[in-house]
This record gives structure tokens, C-alpha cells and sequence, in this order.
């Protein structure tokens, strides 16, 4: 009885209009169902999908300001603790590169707009602070843990292109250490600061600036981007990227 008087609640106050039923789609996964009473951002609604939850990515770059908002939203939950990975080898790192990135398939629709929720490393969520987006403080990644996480996964950021542009319109913004202490922090196994102090570099940050990077190593060659046709190498930074960046 308790369930039909709350179906019966909901059904008076959707026939009333005072209460609007949103319901998130996906080809491959069960629908999620939110009601809704006013307005709300796409990005309120991307961080009602999964608890814990921040916005990442392409849409954390839209929420500082640094690219237009785009037709995919972003939600990174992290996973919990993983063991180490083993020994990295120069073999080893070829392998994903060779390939396109993988994506995330857990993909939902609603009105206009797909929501992609990640699920990323575990972090302690580093980086993550509060952010005001139409009147209400969201959770979402800080500008330099964004510039980190879009350099991991371009894809997430609509291409390397984009990357390179986010780069070089916040480049004198960044904080430098604050960036190398994020690094440390989440501690991916990829030497992707190669790519970082690349990028930093090419988008004139000064030349103290990118050292920090430099003196964090240099041990294997690296990747700018993922499947890259007749690739550059960087030699200071030991890194392939694509010719179409020159």
C-alpha cells in the first residue's frame, strides 16, 4: 500500500507539472530515473547519476572556462584501491598507443545532452574542489588535475588538438608545483609529465618552468596521443606526437 500511495504522489504531481521526470538512457545499461523539481544544470544532473562523484575532463575544462561546453558530459567516480602495477618497459608502453584510447561505455542520454560516467583511478580524489555553476556549488577537478587528466585520456577532451589549445590558453595560470604534487599524488604509471612539460613548453611557459619536468625523468619514449599517424619525435622530451601539430 505504502508503494501505490507514493506512485500515486508522484503520478499528481507529474500530471501537475510540478514535478518533471527525467530518465537517463543507455543501449547497454538499465535506465536511471531522476525527479526534478525547478531548474538544473547538466551538470547538477551528470553528478546526481553517481555518488561520489566530480565532473572531469572535457566538461571540467568548460566549467574554468577554458573550452565551450560540448554534447558529452563528464563523471569521474574512482574506483577503489588497486594493487601496484609491475615493471613498465619501453615494449609495454607501445602496446595501448598503438590503438585507439578506449572509451568509456557507460554512456546515458537525456534530452539533448550524453553523460559518460568514468570510472578513474583511485586518487583520494586529488584535485577535486568546489565549484559555483548556476548558483550551486559542484564538485569538479581544479585546473591543473584537469590538464593532467585530459593529457591521460585526449578522447575525454574531444582530441589532443583541443589539449594543445587548452594548454596554450591557461598556460601563465597553471601552478606549476601545485601540478607536480597532483602528479605524485595520483601516481599514474605512464611518464605522462614527458607530455605535460612537452605541451607546457610548446606553449611558452618559461623555460625554469618546464625544467621541474624535465628533472622528473626521462627513462622511456612516450606518447602525446593515442593511434598516431607518422609520428614526430622530441628527442629533449622523448616523445612521439603528431606532425600535424607543427
Amino acid at each position: 500500500m505504502a508503494n501505490v500511495a507514493i506512485e500515486e504522489i508522484f503520478g499528481a504531481l507529474l500530471q501537475q507539472k510540478l514535478v518533471v521526470k527525467a530518465e537517463f538512457i543507455s543501449n547497454r545499461y538499465d535506465a536511471i530515473v531522476r525527479y526534478l523539481r525547478g531548474e538544473h544544470s547538466v551538470e547538477e544532473l551528470a553528478l546526481s547519476l553517481q555518488r561520489n562523484s566530480f565532473l572531469s575532463h572535457g566538461t571540467a575544462l568548460t566549467v574554468h572556462g577554458i573550452a565551450p561546453l560540448g554534447n558529452i558530459i563528464y563523471v569521474n567516480r574512482e574506483q577503489s584501491p588497486k594493487s601496484q602495477f609491475g615493471e613498465i618497459t619501453q615494449a609495454g608502453i607501445g602496446v595501448p598507443f598503438r590503438n585507439k584510447q578506449r572509451q568509456s561505455q557507460y554512456t546515458l542520454n537525456y534530452l539533448k545532452m550524453k553523460y559518460m560516467l568514468l570510472s578513474g583511478k583511485h586518487t583520494r580524489r586529488a584535485g577535486v574542489i568546489r565549484v559555483k555553476i548556476s548558483g550551486r556549488q559542484l564538485d569538479a577537478t581544479d585546473i591543473e588535475r584537469t590538464l593532467i587528466d585530459v593529457v591521460v585520456r585526449p578522447a575525454y577532451a574531444g582530441g589532443i588538438e583541443n589539449v594543445v589549445m587548452a594548454y596554450m590558453k591557461v598556460v601563465n595560470e597553471i601552478d606549476i608545483d601545485h601540478m607536480i604534487d597532483i602528479l605524485r599524488e595520483v601516481g599514474h604509471a605512464y611518464p605522462y609529465h614527458q607530455a605535460i612539460g612537452f605541451l607546457l613548453e610548446r606553449a611558452g611557459r618559461t623555460a625554469k618552468d618546464c625544467e621541474k619536468f624535465l628533472a622528473l625523468g626521462q627513462q622511456f619514449d612516450f606518447y602525446l596521443d593515442y593511434k598516431i599517424k607518422n609520428p614526430t619525435f622530441n628527442q629533449k622530451w622523448r616523445l612521439y606526437y603528431p606532425p600535424s601539430l607543427d
